[in-house]
């Protein structure tokens, strides 16, 4: 078979009727009747010689190929919707949509953007914060900042190391002298990711893991470093990028313990995206990460 005998234009329709379960509601989502969908549906199955439905009465019921086939359909259709809206956007002004969670984007880019358009005046950097990593295939983002490595896919720009260390306000430091002592008081959580340091730190620390006392959850790092600031627990907060939370006094690191990172921070895009100077932004964005001030190591206590 070959690919023009199959009439693709009919896979919307058979998108649209194997996710709707019903080829009236099809038919009233495309504006079209339901004998059209119907009549599409038996071209696409005639065509490719495999039953998609299974009719009785006025029902019709995908095939287990039906089923198969549906949700390679959906990911080719979702595909060629963000490779669409990506190619309408370069006719657009020069936008850099850029992806990572949200203490990245305040504490390291925000405060860096009138020095970035500076450096780059003709492109605007459009700054997304996400708690999810960014699929380059279905997104029409531009690119990330990640942490971690093996991305294959993507051009991988490494910018430098991470490390994790547990932080509170000050007035909660005097309380809290060994890693231990961190399972006495509330854990602020953004999405598992202290509850996950808590346990590396402990297991570091050869302390068994034990319970926070404690969890409140928050959707992003951001927030619960918030949450801290104001002293209502502890959280975990990633360095050098913030370094400037500890050292104006807004938070205190307890303990002399430090997790580093695996893998790198890394500024990521895809390799055949030619329409930014993508090695130029990422020496920028090196240079305003190296230029972070680091951490002190032992304890970092502000004086109240």
């Amino acid at each position: 078979m070959k690919l023009r005998d199959v009439p693709l234009a009919f896979l919307p329709t058979f998108e649209a009727a194997g996710r709707l379960g019903s080829f009236a509601a099809a038919a009233a989502e495309l504006h079209l009747t339901p004998s059209a969908i119907s009549q599409q549906i038996r071209a696409l199955e005639d065509a490719l010689g495999v039953p998609l439905f299974e009719r009785t009465g006025r029902t019709a019921a995908l095939t287990a190929e039906g089923t198969a086939y549906l949700a390679e359909v959906q990911s080719a259709l979702q595909s060629l919707v963000a490779s669409t809206t990506r190619l309408q956007r370069r006719s657009r002004e020069s936008v850099l949509r850029l992806s990572t969670v949200s203490m990245a984007a305040h504490e390291f880019l925000l405060p860096r953007l009138q020095d970035f358009h500076a450096c780059f005046p003709g492109i605007e950097l459009r700054i997304e914060a996400s708690n999810t990593l960014v699929d380059f295939k279905l997104s029409d983002f531009d690119a990330a900042l990640r942490v971690g490595h093996g991305w294959p896919e993507l051009r991988v720009h490494a910018l430098g190391t991470a490390t994790v260390a547990a932080v509170c306000a000050p007035k909660l430091a005097a309380a809290i002298r060994c890693t231990a002592d961190l399972c006495e008081h509330t854990l602020l959580d953004p999405s598992g990711d202290g509850q996950r340091a808590l346990r590396a730190a402990l297991e570091q620390c050869g302390v068994s893991p034990l319970q926070a006392a404690r969890v409140w959850h928050f959707e992003t790092c951001f927030d619960a470093l918030r949450a801290a600031e104001h002293g209502l627990g502890v959280t975990f907060a990633v360095f050098p990028v913030a370094t400037h939370l500890v050292t104006s006094g807004r938070l205190a690191v307890p303990l002399a313990d430090r997790l580093a990172l695996p893998g790198q921070v890394c500024f990521v895009h895809r390799p055949q995206d030619q329409r930014f100077p993508f090695a130029d932004i990422a020496a920028w964005m090196s240079q305003q990460y190296r230029s972070l001030p680091q951490l002190p190591s032992g304890r970092v206590v502000p004086q109240l």
